[in-house]
């Protein structure tokens, strides 16, 4: 388990103690400052990223005047030992990003071992969370997404450059009609905050929001608290499965009809089905987070260790002699 280095403890500590502490009736808290000078992920850290020969665009979001750039096209083919290998053609990131274009890449707890363990610290407050990581860049006049809703609460820390936040009066709960809101449906407005780096920003989920970057660009990270309770779609499932084995007669009229389902909606016996989902799912959620933090290749630690101790064949060769001793043995 790896464990999380002290600026990520500082991030966990305002999560912990301010965050999960919050009246219910307050939807955000700040923390200017939190961090000097953040740097468990830096340009850098998303520069190395964006190198990486294997990515595709299932992993960012790559914005041009408010709307996504499709990178499809840009999904090259090399055939190798008859097999079709595809990689991204690096060439369409340099243009958009050489013109001022903003990117979003998603998926950082899976590609920085310090970032799962902070997910992880994350998570564990909650019966049902699997928290995700995503890293935003922007250029002046380009942002990745324009004023909208979240429907997850947000934990938010400012890693380069500067950016404005612009904070509303928190809303209903909806899971339609989030993004590209105009000013109309934002509501009012609470707060206006300048993030600068190492700032911290807790929003909770239904707080619209809009963002300005002031300087010539920003670097933020956003760790989306995903809420993984058994949804609707799913236990209404669960109940049609019920339905499905105790059914109404034909010609049963509507309102009895669902009036058994919903006396099954009562009934132990379901309730007792979406328990153990429930649980299913959070241990599998619990084991995923633990197959990221194990999820890498550490058998040739020993033969790096050798060849810095003792450069050369004999050194190599000796690391082996071991294992084929024990099997001719």
């Amino acid at each position: 388990m790896t464990e999380l280095p002290p600026q990520l403890r500082v991030l966990r500590d305002f999560y912990y103690k301010t965050a999960l502490k919050l009246p219910a009736d307050v939807s955000m808290a700040h923390a200017p400052r939190l961090i000097d000078q953040p740097a468990f992920f830096t340009l850098e850290h998303l520069q190395r990223h964006l190198n990486n020969p294997m990515l595709m665009p299932d992993w960012f979001s790559l914005i041009w005047e408010g709307k996504p750039v499709d990178c499809g096209p840009a999904v090259a083919h090399k055939a190798i030992q008859k097999k079709d290998v595809q990689f991204l053609n690096k060439g369409i990131l340099q243009e958009y990003l050489s013109h001022g274009a903003a990117l979003v890449l998603e998926g950082i707890d899976l590609l920085e071992p310090d970032i799962n363990a902070m997910c992880r610290a994350i998570d564990s407050p909650h019966p049902a969370v699997f928290s995700n990581s995503v890293a935003f860049f922007s250029q002046r006049g380009q942002e990745a997404y324009r004023g909208h809703i979240d429907t997850d609460d947000v934990l938010v820390i400012q890693l380069a450059g500067q950016k404005k936040w612009h904070i509303h009066e928190r809303q209903e709960p909806r899971r339609v009609n989030l993004n590209e809101l105009p000013p109309e449906r934002m509501g009012n407005q609470q707060a206006e905050i300048v993030m600068a780096p190492g700032d911290a920003l807790f929003l909770r989920s239904g707080t619209p929001h809009r963002v300005e970057t002031l300087g010539p660009y920003s670097l933020h990270m956003s760790f989306d608290i995903c809420d993984r309770t058994v949804n609707p779609e799913t236990a209404l499932h669960l109940l049609l499965q019920e339905f499905d084995q105790d059914a109404s007669c034909p010609y049963t009229p509507i309102e009895a009809v669902m009036g058994k389902l919903f006396k099954l909606a009562r009934s132990d016996g379901y309730w007792s089905r979406v328990a153990a989902l429930q649980a299913k799912q959070s241990q599998n959620y619990s084991n995923a987070r633990e197959i990221i933090s194990a999820n890498r290749v550490t058998h040739l630690e020993q033969l790096i260790a050798v060849e810095r101790k003792a450069p050369g064949a004999n050194a190599l060769s000796r690391v082996f002699q071991g294992p084929a001793a024990a099997i001719q043995r």
